[in-house]
């Protein structure tokens, strides 16, 4: 009777390479990143154009980033709204930071648009000392500078 040897690493490997793919790794080469970091954003907001045009270009979040992004507001389809999109064009456009400020600034005119504030999760989202609720107060935190819009 033959029995089959299996090289744990090897195993190991192959795990690893799942668990990459699961994740989503990036292997694109640089030059394609800098690409998608000037990709606009866009969020539809559910008000007419002037509207949006008020309070985009009064005291709203985006108005403090306007020297730093490029901004177009048009109708959406199907008489849905306003799209309003942004991209960086500061030379720092390829910054994790600078697009999660921007997302963030998005989501509170949409939330400041159509509610009359900014609407956010519940606090605490968790209110456990131990390191499930930590790295669930970390999450929540980062969740508003990223995702879809």
């Amino acid at each position: 009777m033959s029995r089959a040897v299996i090289d744990p690493t090897a195993l190991a490997g192959r795990a690893i390479d799942t668990l990459r793919g699961l994740v989503g790794r990036n292997d694109r080469p640089a030059g394609e990143d800098v690409a998608r970091a000037g990709r606009w954003l866009v969020v539809t907001v559910y008000r007419q154009p002037d509207d949006v045009r008020t309070q985009v270009d009064g005291s709203g979040p985006l108005s403090g980033m306007r020297n730093e992004i490029e901004l177009t507001i048009r109708p959406a389809p199907g008489d849905k709204g306003t799209e309003l999109a942004a991209r960086p064009t500061a030379p720092d456009e390829g910054s994790v930071d600078a697009r999660r400020r921007l997302r963030a600034a998005l989501r509170e005119t949409k939330s400041i648009l159509e509610c009359g504030e900014v609407v956010e999760p519940s606090r605490p989202g968790s209110s456990h000392p131990g390191p499930a609720g930590q790295v669930l107060r970390v999450a929540t935190r980062r969740a508003w500078g990223e995702g879809r819009l």
